[in-house]
């Protein structure tokens, strides 16, 4: 019976597949005509849409060209807004030379575009899955791909082919904001759309100075992960080859300058990332030790060796451990909690337990911690809380925009020499042999990756996502002092 329903479903959907496509093109073109800040143009098979202001006159907003390769984007559109938008590119259904100013026309038009999550035909269309329809329509290429692309413990290889040396994976701070769309730098070496620079007149870093520099002989890429020894710039200089590493050391220094981590200090670090912190702690501030935490056996077994070969292995441990499960031993241990960029996967329902844990941790008369966090509007926080958009289903300041540039740079550069194999060499069983749908799945990978790359810096340019560090005391800890203008 359930053979000859499925059956049946699929001929239903093939039937249904091309007036459903047809009648969620016509219903999204409609809302579209709502475009008035600047230019969106999207090419189909068959014609070319012009929507916004006419092209030829001077513009007052972003113009954006959208090509559509598969109809079944306009379903996925009408059905899941945003995230069917990124599904489609994921999957190669549209395609566009600079998804950045995609983004920018839909955002300057969000009040006009608002609706297509909510007429009459989205609403009906987005419910068809409950009906069996859409699961051979909407997401036929997608119910394929999830289960593959979706969950991947991904590999320590693949993330070396876009950080830098340092392995941090998390907001930078740069001397300036938009450096890298002005000049010919290094970073420039990597391929890569330029963005438009949007942050306003590029503010000097108020972070630069003694923080550039790493200690001396000391380094940071104590593994030579990728393939070179280190130089002169990485063992204490304040010049760095790498704008990007530069920065990152200058937003690690920044946190332990506001943690006023001293000699013999005892520190709890909630998210390992691959090390980098850790390994800065205990290789420039004496006999200080790490506690630090993760959940990924991946990034565990990397931050430890990262840590022997920089000669911090005693003084650095690595705990595969969730921080609700801290031993009893552990209360009021810590001198000084760091977190970096890992409170937003702790969860809405689980943010008061994240800080009690760290106010039990932390020394009752002088513990001092400091987290750096995305943050968004708290206008837009209850909607946000309601809604999947890309980022929470496919799990991933304006310095942060910069940062995002130079991975995407990264990202596409090396992908074919160093990101490729690092995937076939991991999922063999996917992405290893040599044939036409092994390609596929490394292409879905591939944009997935460049939609998270511009989808967060627009987020990020224009100031709808925040990064903060947050420092924090004990009530009556005057030995801390005060570090505003520092």
């Amino acid at each position: 019976m359930s053979a000859i329903w499925t059956a049946a479903l699929q001929t239903s959907s093939h039937i249904i597949k091309r007036p459903l496509c047809a009648a969620a093109e016509k219903a999204a073109t409609s809302l579209l005509e709502n475009v008035s800040n600047g230019s969106l143009i999207i090419r189909t098979p068959s014609r070319t849409y012009c929507f916004g202001e006419q092209t030829g006159h001077t513009l007052n907003g972003p113009t954006a060209e959208l090509t559509v390769r598969d109809a079944v984007f306009w379903v996925r559109l009408c059905a899941m807004g945003d995230l069917g938008f990124a599904e489609s590119y994921m999957y190669g259904e549209i395609g566009c030379d600079d998804l950045v100013k995609v983004f920018l026309v839909f955002l300057a038009n969000r009040e006009q575009l608002s609706a297509i999550d909510s007429s009459l035909f989205s609403r009906l269309v987005a419910r068809m899955p409950q009906l069996g329809l859409t699961a051979h329509i909407v997401n036929t290429v997608a119910n394929a791909r999830k289960n593959i692309s979706a969950h991947y413990d991904i590999s320590n290889n693949m993330f070396m082919g876009f950080l830098s040396k340092d392995m941090t994976y998390s907001c930078a701070i740069f001397p300036d904001l938009d450096g890298d769309l002005r000049s010919s730098s290094s970073t420039q070496s990597f391929s890569g759309t330029n963005t438009p620079a949007l942050t306003g007149t590029s503010t000097p870093g108020t972070l630069a100075g003694s923080e550039d520099a790493q200690p001396k002989d000391f380094a940071f890429d104590a593994l030579h992960l990728f393939g070179s020894k280190p130089t002169e710039a990485h063992r204490g200089s304040t010049r760095f080859d790498d704008p990007l590493e530069a920065a990152q050391y200058r937003k690690l220094h920044h946190i332990i300058q506001k943690a006023d981590i001293r000699p013999g200090h005892r520190v709890l670090e909630i998210g390992s990332g691959w090390g980098a912190l850790a390994i800065l702690i205990t290789s420039t501030i004496p006999d200080t030790t790490v506690d630090t935490l993760t959940l990924s056996t991946q990034q565990a077994a990397l931050a430890r060796a990262r840590a022997e070969a920089a000669g911090v292995g005693e003084r650095v441990t690595v705990h595969l451990m969730d921080y609700r499960n801290m031993p009893a031993e552990w209360e009021g241990a810590f001198d000084r909690m760091v977190s970096v960029e890992m409170v937003e996967a702790v969860g809405r329902e689980y943010l008061e337990t994240y800080w009690a844990k760290i106010d039990w941790a932390l020394d009752k008369e002088t513990g001092v911690g400091v987290v750096q966090g995305i943050t968004i509007p708290e206008a837009r926080f209850e909607q946000y809380t309601r809604e999947v958009d890309f980022i929470r289903k496919w799990n991933i300041g304006p310095h942060y925009a910069r940062t995002l540039r130079e991975w995407r740079r990264r990202f596409e550069a090396r992908f074919e020499d160093t990101i490729v194999p690092a995937l076939r060499a991991e999922y063999p069983g996917v992405m290893g042999l040599e044939d036409e749908k092994a390609r596929e799945e490394i292409e879905v990978f591939r944009r997935k990756w460049i939609y998270y790359y511009c989808y967060c810096e627009v987020g990020f340019t224009t100031r709808r996502l925040g990064d903060h560090i947050v420092t924090f005391t004990r009530e009556g800890n005057v030995g801390y002092g005060c570090q505003v203008y520092e």
